[in-house]
């Protein structure tokens, strides 16, 4: 029995744990912040992994114990920076869960809309926003100034925004 559960957390946290990483970036919009929150959040996920319930709702318990991570790491921060209050958080979190489907929906037509861009919109989208290289570099790289890269950027963000919200208008239950 432990093997089949075993199994089933490490399915539910494979499932889900983009989902998990997305409601830490909610609170903590430094990406480097995040990760750090993010890795300790999953080894603790692994620790407890015999607490783990099939019949519960994996992602609900995985981002409790995120929060609560995210919680202590603002503690452990200190007052270094300004961050959300308790009550702010709270309401921040709520508001990712209730809002989690459409997010998923999005995130699905964005897939699609991003493979109905040529090679070279894509190839800029991808490398822009994976965050390795900075806007001067790649700028550099299309021969090309970092102005007229935004401008581009710009236009391929009002593309894929049109698709998707296209993709949304079209699976509207009529």
């Amino acid at each position: 029995m432990d093997n089949a559960r075993h199994e089933q957390f490490a399915q539910s946290f494979l499932k889900h744990q983009d989902r998990v990483y997305g409601h830490i970036v909610t609170m903590l919009p430094n990406r480097h912040d995040a990760e750090d929150v993010f890795q300790q959040t999953s080894l603790i996920l692994w620790r407890k992994w015999e607490q783990f319930e099939p019949q519960r709702d994996f992602l609900a318990w995985a981002c409790g114990i995120a929060r609560n991570e995210v919680r202590n790491f603002l503690l452990r921060r200190g007052r270094e920076r300004v961050v959300l209050g308790e009550r702010l958080m709270d309401e921040v979190c709520e508001l990712r869960a209730e809002s989690q489907s459409l997010l998923d929906e999005r995130r699905t037509l964005l897939v699609e809309c991003m493979k109905k861009l040529d090679f070279v919109a894509r190839e800029l989208v991808e490398r822009s926003y994976a965050g390795r290289e900075s806007i001067e570099v790649i700028a550099r790289q299309f021969r090309t100034t970092r102005n007229a890269l935004y401008l581009r950027l710009r236009r391929i963000r009002r593309e894929l925004m049109e698709c998707i919200e296209e993709g949304l208008v079209k699976e509207e239950p009529q």
